[in-house]
């Protein structure tokens, strides 16, 4: 118990310095007796497992992986219905149009030195046939 005391007033006079004198000087004092052999002894009984922590709170997403193979082609879809009928017939002309006409290649001739030569009419949609219209004979 004394050496303890001494070591505690070297260190109060002579600061942290004194305290580390202290100890070196007297460090073969502060040892204990030897024990029987000197050995580490054998390994003690296995204590009894801890309790298990909290769950922490979970991390971020990750990326997005990279897109897999194509799948295989799927089946192939119904037949469609078959259109209603037309029930006014509609006829191209070139006077009494119900619209806006349009231009037309009505003829295509080659002539000298291989040049192709066209003729243009202006076409529209004119209601049924009427007595003095002037339409297209179809070909």
């Amino acid at each position: 118990m004394g050496k303890i005391v001494l070591t505690c007033v070297l260190a109060l006079v002579f600061g942290f310095g004194g305290a580390a004198g202290a100890v070196s000087v007297l460090q073969d004092s502060f040892l204990g007796p030897q024990g029987p052999t000197g050995l580490t002894g054998a390994t003690g009984p296995t204590g009894h497992d801890g309790i298990d922590g909290i769950d922490g709170k979970d991390g971020r997403n990750g990326r997005d992986g990279k897109a897999g193979p194509r799948g295989p082609r799927g089946r192939a879809g119904a037949a469609g219905k078959d259109a209603a009928p037309l029930t006014q017939v509609s006829d191209l002309g070139t006077l009494g149009c119900a619209g806006r006409s349009v231009s037309v290649i009505t003829d295509a001739r080659i002539v000298a030195h291989q040049q192709l030569r066209l003729t243009r009419k202006d076409v529209c949609i004119v209601g049924p046939a009427h007595p003095g219209v002037q339409q297209l004979s179809a070909r």
